[in-house]
């Protein structure tokens, strides 16, 4: 007995608008080849603001506080974008500052193909941040964690999609507070040129995540307390909502590619969508019923994606979410380490073709590190000799202040020690 006529016409115009989204996905992903073959990075960094004297966090009101922030920045950014009469983000041609859900201050670079150049528009843009918080006596802090305090209490900034987000997480998970409140990242973004290389750049991103994220460790306290643990920003993403920050399935699939992140991306719950100057919030509907609802818009896809939080994103560029907010000089360094990897296909394919391409793998190496920290194994290999292999393959292929700032790292793994001192030892 077949179906309804009424039901499978139903049925058959919903997977048409599925297999459309999926095309309007990958036709976007497309979009963002390089086939210039120029390598770009681009950096974000999220900061928290806290006071010199008190270590309370800035909140968004009143006349020290995040809003006022922006206003005292406003003039040096052409382009301003407001939510309920505030400034919410600033852009100018190489920056973008936006504001967490907890107040944690977000600069972003263009992507630019040296790293001296990204540090230099992220120091200038912080720069000018810093002018006005002294005065306050207040300070941009880089931790993966907010080291004084609890998340619970920080107030939410006034955006409707984290209230709709809070809301969501509620039920999803233990840390949807912590993440949203109390977390601080640094992300780098990296170029691929075709479908072949972002497939390889993004499995290899993936594979690298444990170890970049121990490397990157840059957290003193959690809620309050001393931590001596690791990945702590690992734990707390994965205990948010795992259907939205896992590991693509088919990453490690003969033929993966771009329409395979558009199928894992459409399952994901969208949350809140902004349907023209409203938000609203849908809790049931994934990503693929939001095409069929709202549409398949550029702005909207850009929506999409930025729903989605594994620790390799993709956008049109692959965004590795792996790095614990950290000082400038690490940020340098961490710049450098990802551009003298993913900037050089031979090293990519090669660093590539020595690892498992397996998903247990990956999480097999993140809980022996979350256990172990430097005394972990890495795909079967001790963690340290791991990344002075990959400390060596990135220093062949960068010169200069790039490749100086490679050696940041080399005492944190001999000390088997994080940037905040503490050592296993």
């Amino acid at each position: 007995m077949g179906l309804h006529p009424v039901l499978s016409v139903s049925l058959r115009k919903k997977k048409e608008i599925m297999n459309k989204g999926i095309k309007n996905l990958t036709d976007y992903f497309i979009q963002g080849c390089k086939e210039n073959r120029e390598f770009h990075i681009g950096l974000e960094v999220e900061h928290f603001i806290l006071n010199r004297k008190t270590h309370k966090t800035m909140v968004f009101d009143g006349e020290h506080g995040v809003g006022a922030l922006m206003e005292q920045i406003f003039d040096d950014y052409p382009e301003k974008h407001m939510e309920d009469g505030a400034v919410i983000s600033l852009e100018s041609e190489d920056i973008l500052i936006t504001l967490e859900p907890g107040c944690q201050l977000e600069i972003s670079t263009a992507p630019f193909d040296s790293v001296e150049k990204v540090m230099q528009v992220y120091r200038s843009a912080r720069k000018k941040v810093e002018e006005v918080l002294d005065s306050w006596e207040y300070d941009l802090v880089t931790e993966g964690y907010l080291p004084y305090g609890k998340a619970e209490d920080i107030p939410l900034i006034g955006k409707e999609r984290y209230r709709c987000m809070d809301r969501y997480f509620e039920r999803t998970g233990k840390y949807g507070k912590n993440m949203m409140r109390a977390t601080a990242a640094c992300h780098v973004s990296v170029d691929y040129f075709d479908e072949e290389d972002f497939v390889n750049k993004y499995r290899l991103a993936w594979l690298l995540d444990p170890l970049f994220a121990l490397l990157t460790e840059n957290v003193s306290h959690f809620e309050g307390e001393d931590f001596h643990g690791h990945l702590l920003r690992d734990t707390i993403w994965q205990g948010v909502d795992p259907g939205r920050t896992d590991i693509c399935p088919d990453i490690f699939e003969e033929d993966f590619g771009f329409a395979s992140y558009a199928r894992w991306l459409m399952k994901v719950p969208v949350i809140v969508v902004k349907d023209g100057d409203i938000y609203r919030y849908e809790p049931e509907k994934t990503i693929g019923q939001c095409f069929e609802t709202y549409g398949g818009e550029e702005a909207l896809i850009k929506h999409y994606l930025s729903m989605a939080f594994p620790d390799v994103r993709l956008k049109q560029f692959i965004e590795i979410r792996s790095g614990d907010s950290m000082p400038e000089n690490y940020v340098e360094a961490y710049c450098a380490l990802i551009k003298g990897i993913f900037g050089n296909e031979e090293t990519v394919v090669k660093v590539l073709s020595l690892l498992p391409q397996d998903i247990s793998a990956i999480r097999d190496t993140k809980t022996s590190l979350k256990a172990n920290g430097h005394k972990g194994r890495a795909y079967g290999q001790d963690v340290r000799l791991m990344l002075y292999w990959l400390l060596n393959e990135a220093s062949a292929n960068l010169e200069g202040k790039a490749r100086e700032a490679l050696e940041l790292w080399y005492p944190l793994i001999e000390n088997e020690t994080n940037m905040q001192g503490v050592t296993e030892k």
